[in-house]
């Protein structure tokens, strides 16, 4: 019965990480068509941004060493290349999973086991008897103090009433011969 529940929780498990894998399969290519996209827009924009004659007044040599401020589309581009990074490493998380629940579903593994690693109710029977018993015991011996602790007590509250008594007998006969 234990087999099939983990052939189940596997197989859950396998479905739930092949969904996962979709899932991130499809972000990955949603980001390269949209960083593509970004890519074909960015020209167009910078094209209209930048007079014509600032272009003329850099000459070509330079253009390629010199840096181009940032703007928002490199941040974009930015974004988009650490969004790919995530992807890619969530990737390797769901195939290292899948290889590590491929490992905990196989066969030897779960044939390796034997009964010793099984605790029977038989077993788990005697041991809870053993504890209830040890639980009794110490029970009963906590009730026998406490029951001894109420009788002294008892006795000391009797034995100082009979003090009183023989302290106001005294007193009242003191004051009676006075």
């Amino acid at each position: 019965m234990r087999g099939r529940a983990f052939r189940a929780l596997g197989k859950s498990l396998l479905i739930l990480t092949g969904v996962g894998y979709g899932m991130v399969k499809a972000l990955d290519l949603l980001a390269a068509e949209s960083g593509a996209g970004l890519q074909d827009a960015v020209p167009s924009k910078s094209k209209d941004a930048v007079p014509s004659k600032s272009k003329d007044a850099v000459p070509a040599s330079l253009k390629d060493s010199v840096p181009a401020s940032p703007s928002p589309a490199v941040s974009q581009g930015n974004t988009s290349d650490t969004t790919l990074h995530r992807l890619e490493a969530m990737e390797e998380r769901l195939i290292r999973m899948e290889k590590d629940l491929g490992i905990l579903v196989s066969p030897e593994r779960t044939h390796g086991r034997t009964s010793e690693d099984f605790v029977t109710r038989a077993e788990q029977n005697a041991a809870m008897e053993q504890l209830a018993s040890r639980l009794e015991a110490e029970i009963e011996r906590r009730f026998e103090v406490q029951n001894r602790s109420v009788q002294s007590l008892r006795t000391m509250i009797a034995r100082t009433d009979e003090l009183l008594e023989q302290v106001i007998e005294r007193i009242e006969s003191t004051s009676v011969s006075a």
